[in-house]
């Protein structure tokens, strides 16, 4: 079953309803929503689609996907504050949606930090760290032994300033007391063409969009950012195995509602989307598209929220990190 197929069949299941498991209290009273900042098929949004399944199954009652991109993802979170704050409509978003934007712009139409509360993390996905045709460095402690010998003479690519791949790079610049230095490009298909002509010489690309890349050969793969080997690379050894043992780092997705919710609701919410996730049916179908089954319930989620926004506050401000513009 490959992404398409997940998506497919997403689109039917999400607006059945199965067998409440809690709805004697009266919640949800009506159809939900899972808004998704995203045009349909990044990983927000397939994660988005999965959440509505579990909600449609779980809770009894239709649930259904919008996608309102544009904004950086600021059109989104403004439609669900202009809807009840009652716990029927969500926002799908993690990492790159919720915590980065709010670094670099302190000045954003809506502050997701204190205009949403977590409900739930239902996954996550690794980073790859890539390195170009041209590099002759097998692993991470050869790479790193190269920068240093040459500062200012590597270079790594991302989608753009600001992005994920933006802060990992950094952060691995800090930790290897590196200089590598940074090029944006427009997208991620550029950074991988820019990898195979060797124009760059390294990038950390989301696992889900390189996997097969790596395992053709078409890109050179010589870690992996999780805690622990991945399943679709098993023979990439992690950050931690090359000589980094604090560089973890990882692109987690879940589900937000508006502040204000009732607290018994988000409590609810949270509670019914992990059980969900973590059925094995749906462990594969995440698995299926790159994702690997992580999840925290509302209080985890919320006190892991608040860690990465420091954490990566902290990035920003060693790195010099600053918007454009």
């Amino acid at each position: 079953m490959d992404r398409r197929d997940v998506l497919k069949m997403l689109a039917g299941a999400a607006a059945l309803g199965g067998c409440p498991a809690w709805a004697q209290d009266g919640f949800p009273s009506r159809m939900m929503k899972v808004v998704v900042a995203y045009p349909p098929g990044g990983v927000t949004d397939i994660a988005g689609r999965l959440m509505a399944e579990i909600l449609s199954k779980e809770l009894g009652k239709p649930a259904i996907v919008e996608n309102k991109g544009g904004g950086t993802g600021t059109i989104a979170q403004q439609y669900v504050l202009q809807q009840p704050h009652d716990g029927h409509v969500l926002l799908s978003g993690g990492l790159g949606g919720l915590i980065l934007p709010v670094i670099l712009n302190p000045n954003l139409p809506v502050d997701p930090q204190a205009s949403f509360t977590p409900v739930a993390q239902v996954a996550e996905f690794v980073n790859v760290l890539l390195v170009g045709r041209d590099v002759k460095a097998r692993n991470v402690s050869e790479l790193i032994e190269y920068a240093k010998a040459n500062p200012g003479k590597l270079n790594y690519a991302t989608n753009g300033v600001g992005t994920s791949a933006h802060f990992t790079s950094e952060l691995f610049n800090l930790q290897a007391g590196t200089k590598v230095i940074h090029i944006p490009y427009r997208s991620s298909g550029e950074v991988i063409s820019g990898l195979r002509n060797g124009d760059v010489h390294m990038a950390f690309a989301n696992a889900p969009a390189v996997n097969a890349l790596v395992k053709a050969g078409t890109l050179r793969a010589i870690a992996v950012t999780s805690a622990q080997r991945t399943k679709d690379l098993p023979d990439v050894p992690t950050m931690m195995e090359s000589g980094m043992p604090e560089f973890v780092v990882t692109s987690w997705l879940g589900a937000y509602a508006a502040a204000g919710t009732s607290p018994d609701v988000i409590r609810k919410l949270g509670e019914v989307i992990v059980r969900g996730a973590q059925q094995p049916e749906n462990v594969q179908r995440f698995e299926t598209v790159g994702f690997q089954v992580a999840t925290k319930d509302a209080a985890a989620y919320a006190a892991f929220n608040r860690a990465e926004l420091a954490r990566w506050k902290e990035v920003a401000r060693l790195a010099n990190i600053r918007a454009e513009g």
